[in-house]
């Protein structure tokens, strides 16, 4: 009994959680939508010299750490996606996709607070240390107590 109450809430908030990620995203992609527009209209598309002190190393570095940021930060919404979606379908949260979307997500988020305090540093001089890092450390040591709690749920179903 106690069992499905868990199960129950757990998909209940997963299916909360799911909806409230997707409405964030699309709130987050319109904010840009007006911002952009204006810029175009007022001179955005206007040519000109990109950061005149930079080196082209710092540009290239620039925009490389920029591709990796972007890039953990897609891995982490679609990592968080997969496991609201998993979570929402009622199955055992002890298991080896959970596991790993947990620890997709971790990693993502320290090399995004990686790439993020780069671009600050070749931007501005400065490096401002978040706590993203700290969150995904939190997220790989759930990940590992997930993965635990896969085999003695594994162990626990073959001695049934």
């Amino acid at each position: 009994m106690e069992i499905t109450k868990l199960t129950s809430k757990i998909r209940n908030i997963s299916r909360i959680s799911v909806i409230g990620v997707i409405a964030y995203i699309v709130y987050y992609i319109y904010t840009y939508f007006p911002d952009a527009k204006a810029g175009w209209i007022d001179g955005w598309n206007e040519s000109e010299e990109a950061w005149p002190d930079k080196s082209d190393w710092q540009v290239i570095l620039y925009v490389l750490a920029a591709f990796v940021m972007l890039t953990a930060l897609i891995i982490t919404i679609v990592a968080a996606l997969k496991l609201l979606f998993r979570m929402s379908g009622g199955a055992s949260p002890f298991t080896e996709k959970v596991s790993r979307s947990l620890k997709n997500m971790g990693v993502a988020l320290i090399v995004f607070e990686v790439t993020w305090d780069l671009l600050n540093y070749i931007d501005a001089g400065t490096v401002n240390i978040g706590t993203i890092w700290l969150a995904g450390l939190i997220l790989y040591a759930f990940s590992l107590v997930f993965r635990y709690g896969a085999v003695l749920q594994k162990e626990s179903d073959e001695t049934l």
